[in-house]
């Protein structure tokens, strides 16, 4: 038996830089792991015929059959291990679900790390990221964990050092977004990202001040594109920035394309008066910080 945590990510700096023939979108991000997390289970016995259960808790509305990416994780691993067994996978869920966060894309990262580790590693760091890539873009670097810039569809990564340990929320309140339906949003507002965008120096100095240790890295260069379509159809998103700037954000953004928001503060004190006002507002609130990498 192995438990895993997946922690949810957020994006200090999101932005669509150019689209390819077959539909997917180039980015450049900054991801970071946070301490909200949900916790994997994994069971492995060796078995001539391989199967799969899952049992999950937190969220009735998730699924625990092949249409969860922790299930499908488990079963690529294995065939690509050329291993076949029994395996149970149990998920603690407090991750949001389709907030922006990789909840999902999480999960099957952490079944994708311990079900290695029972198989006793047949994949290598590298390996386990590409099968990672196959199953969905923000896999590899939920793999990693800890802050990277992200780059192509995902798949490139160059670990950074993690954010200082300083105090965040994370909220997220209504329903999720479609992915697709955002990057269509932005596909109509940018002629399909026909032109290739040139560095943005404000990525530039984010990862130079992460480099440096810088604590908190320079709050004016976040940025995140889906803010530019996705606050207008989830009125909730300005609502939890307004509610955590009032109560003391020195910054305050929407993760991926939502409708999460975080706020990074100067005191513990603040974080937690701005989670609950958040939580009086009807959202799902948390108080954490930055983490590491997970190796």
């Amino acid at each position: 038996m192995r438990t895993e945590r997946a922690n949810a990510k957020i994006n200090l700096y999101l932005d669509v830089v150019s689209k390819r023939e077959n539909g997917y979108h180039n980015i450049q991000s900054l991801m970071q792991t946070v301490s909200l997390c949900d916790l994997v289970t994994l069971e492995y016995r060796p078995s001539i015929h391989t199967s799969i259960q899952m049992r999950a808790s937190g969220n009735d509305a998730m699924p625990t059959d092949c249409r969860n990416l922790a299930w499908r994780a488990a079963e690529k691993l294995l065939a690509r291990a050329e291993r076949s067994g029994e395996v149970l996978i149990i998920l603690e869920k407090h991750i949001p679900m389709a907030a922006g966060l990789a909840g999902g894309s999480a999960d099957a990262a952490a079944v994708l790390r311990g079900l290695n580790v029972l198989l006793g590693s047949p994949l290598s760091l590298e390996e386990l990221c590409a099968l990672g890539a196959e199953l969905g873009a923000d896999i590899p670097f939920c793999i990693l964990g800890g802050c990277a810039r992200v780059s192509g569809i995902g798949e490139a990564l160059e670990p950074l050092p993690s954010m200082g340990d300083c105090p965040m929320v994370v909220a997220c309140m209504g329903e999720g977004v479609s992915t697709p339906w955002a990057y269509g949003r932005l596909d109509e507002m940018n002629a399909d990202f026909s032109v290739q965008k040139e560095e943005d120096p404000r990525l530039t100095q984010l990862v130079t001040d992460l480099k440096n240790s810088v604590t908190p890295p320079d709050l004016n260069a976040f940025y995140n594109i889906f803010e530019e379509v996705v606050p207008a159809e989830k009125p909730a998103v300005t609502a939890l920035k307004e509610s955590m700037l009032a109560n003391g954000a020195l910054r305050a953004m929407m993760s991926g394309s939502g409708p999460s928001v975080f706020g990074i503060f100067a005191s513990v004190q603040e974080a937690e008066q701005a989670c609950s006002a958040a939580r009086e507002l009807g959202a799902d609130a948390f108080v954490c910080y930055p983490r590491p990498a997970y190796r």
